[in-house]
Formats: structure tokens, sequence, C-alpha cells
């Protein structure tokens, strides 16, 4: 874990409550906890945008993101709005300058090229994932039947590459059915028969599985499947299964996606979208929507309050799962629970992170845990849960 790429140091400003916001942060799990209106999520939105290198949206905002991987490098940002533009155009948008700067120095060789191309060129190689309240809108495979088209000639379709192509798209979809097309591209499709092609589809969706010991652990559902309703077409040089999608089975009984509660749909999300199968293919997608060798893409996840809509057994089941996930990836998550504390050593209070917000003028601040403080929940969660003493401490007055 020493090793892998993850975000020491983030400094924001110029997004609605995000005025001026200095934080460093661990490898592993970190749980920015506090109030409503606190700019919680306006931080975790503003920050997703610069770390994915996406800045529409965003005007007269400055960012510096300090990574570390056995050194230390930063992506520094910064959008200004020419005014002589307000003439010239009818969009208005930023002019963003970014550059990569490696142990304090800017890469002159490469500053002309950008940013995405300074990263590659280096080895910085991540992915970055976040999972806001609800679940995706349009769920392929989960919630939506999905077409997997395969071509001889062409060998993928269009419609499935730009799903496994588009950043948008869950991570768990992509890896999915980027595994399906790899597995397939393997064979002559001139050779296959119906016969084949059925039990070559059911063999790797078989690769399910270890997602599936996940979920028995750690959500109410006891097992999933994908639907026995799905079509197979063969024809010359191509094929086709439609109407694939996955069943899952909660309290014996089997159920489409839209049947399962909101809460046990958000389990899975989450925990499907953290959750690496390693039983898929050695390729993982990165955030500028390229594919690479697993062992080289580190991955940094933001989860905006994962308590909503959860039982409190549910939700600490959840955040041990998190826990656990955390030991090869680093977990940034926004709360208003202090029920999510528990989860945390007492060597580990450093992780916690307050947000508050007591003068609209200075907007949304963010910090650690002072001394005093560490002391008192030390001495506190001897005997008793962390969660106890945040509830009947001041430290988010």
């Amino acid at each position: 874990m020493e090793n892998n790429l993850y975000l020491k140091e983030v400094t924001l400003s110029g997004f609605k409550s995000i005025i001026d916001v200095n934080i460093e942060f661990q490898n592993g799990i970190n749980i920015i906890i506090g109030k409503n209106a606190a700019g919680k999520t306006n931080f975790l939105k503003f920050f997703n945008k610069v770390l994915s290198l996406k800045y529409d949206e965003l005007n007269n905002f400055k960012s510096n993101l300090i990574f570390k991987n056995g050194k230390e490098f930063s992506i520094v940002s910064e959008g200004i709005i020419n005014t002589d533009d307000l003439f010239k155009t009818k969009k208005l948008n930023s002019t963003v300058k970014s550059k990569l700067i490696i142990a304090k120095k800017s890469k002159k060789e490469s500053i002309a090229l950008p940013i995405e191309h300074q990263l590659l060129e280096n080895n910085i190689i991540f992915n970055n994932t976040f999972l806001c309240h609800g679940i995706p809108k349009e769920y392929l495979i989960v919630d939506t039947p999905f077409l997997f088209k395969f071509d001889n000639k062409n060998k993928i379709s269009n419609e499935v590459f730009n799903v496994i192509r588009n950043i948008s798209n869950p991570y768990f979809v992509r890896l999915m059915l980027l595994d399906f097309f790899i597995s397939f591209n393997s064979k002559e499709l001139k050779k296959l028969s119906i016969d084949e092609i059925l039990s070559f589809f059911k063999e790797s969706s078989k690769k399910i599985e270890s997602l599936k010991k996940v979920l028995i652990k750690f959500s109410p559902i006891e097992d999933i499947k994908f639907s026995d309703n799905f079509n197979i077409f063969l024809e010359d040089e191509s094929f086709s299964i439609n109407n694939i999608f996955l069943e899952f089975k909660i309290d014996g009984n089997w159920h489409p996606f839209s049947n399962l509660s909101d809460g046990t749909k958000r389990l899975f999300y989450i925990i499907s979208e953290v959750f690496e199968n390693d039983i898929y293919s050695n390729l993982s997608p990165t955030s500028l929507g390229f594919y690479f060798d697993k062992s080289k893409v580190s991955k940094i996840i933001l989860i905006e309050e994962p308590e909503l809509g959860l039982h409190p057994h549910q939700f600490h089941k959840l955040m041990q799962f998190l826990k656990e996930e955390s030991s090869d990836k680093q977990i940034i998550i926004t709360t208003h629970s202090p029920q999510a504390l528990d989860i945390l050593d007492k060597n580990e209070l450093e992780r916690i992170v307050i947000a508050y917000s007591t003068n609209p003028k200075e907007g949304t601040k963010l910090r650690h845990l002072s001394k005093d403080e560490l002391n008192k929940a030390n001495e506190y969660i001897k005997d008793y849960f962390l969660s106890d003493y945040w509830l009947y401490s001041n430290l988010e007055k």
C-alpha cells in the first residue's frame, strides 16, 4: 500500500461555498463529517471535477492536488474568465491552465502538452469514482436490459464501445462488458454455434461469483445471477445477445433490480463500484477513459453520504466493507452520521475531517481534530464508541 498513489493534500477555491479550503488526507479511508449546509457536497463535487480534469461549470477557480506515490507530485489548475470574451461568444467558459509539478519543479519539456498527456508521459495513472446520492439514472445490465453485439469484422459494436469508454457509466458495468468483449474476442465466430455461444456466455457470467460473496456478507442480497430470459441471434460473422440483465435473490425469492428497496439498491451500487473483482480481465479503466493493467491503476473513490436510506445495522456493515476495501485504495466519504466513525481505531483518528461553516464570507472550512480533541477522543473510546463521544461533544459547533 505504501506505493499506492493517493491524494495527500487538496487546496480548492472558487466554487459555491468553497472559497478557500485546504486539507490533508490519508491513504486508505477518510471520513468528512459535518452538519447540514456545512458545504460537504460542494466540496466533493468541486473536488471530483478537478480530479477528473473536467472543468466545465468552473469559473475563476484554483486547485492544487498533491499526490504521493513514493514521491510527491501535484496538478495545479486555474480557470480565469477573460472579460473580452463577453463580447465575442455566446457561451462563456474559463480559460483553464493546468500543469504537472514533480519534486516542486514543473515538467518544462512537456508543459506544452495537455495535462492528460503529461500524466501519461510520467506514468501517473489513476481512476477516480464519484458515488453521489441515489443510483445511476441509466443502470445498464443492472436495471436496464442490454444488447451485446459482437461482429467478427469490427470486433465490437458502437454501443458496447461507447459504454466501455464513457467514464460516466458505472465502473462495474464497464468492467463487466470489457470482460465479455475480451472473452469473446478470443473465439472465431465462424466456428461457433448457438450452443457454444450460450455455454461461453454462461461461463463468462460466472465471474460475478466473487462479488456475490461480498454482497452476501455485507448486504441483504443472498445471490445474484444473469436472468435466463436472454436471447441469442447468430448470423454469418456476428452474433448478439439481447435482454441481458441481473436478478437478485432476497428472502429466498428472485427479483429484478426495480423490485429492491431503495436502501438495498444503494448498497448494491456502492459495493459493486468499490469492490475490485480480480476474476475479470487484468485491464482497468482510468479517469482519462483509457484502460491499463490493473496493477498500474490506483483507485480514488469519493462517496457522498453512504448512510442515506440504510438501517443503522446495514450502514455499519457497509462501513466495515469500505474499511476493508481501503487497504488498497483511497476512499473519501462525507457523512452526517457519527456512526461512521466507529470503524476507526484509536490510532486512526487523523482520518477524521470536520466540515463546518461559521461565516458565509469565509465559506466552507475543513479541519482535523486538535491535539486536545485527539487526547479526549482516545480516552473516551477506551470504554465507549467514538460515535457517542461525537454526539455529546461540541466538535461540530
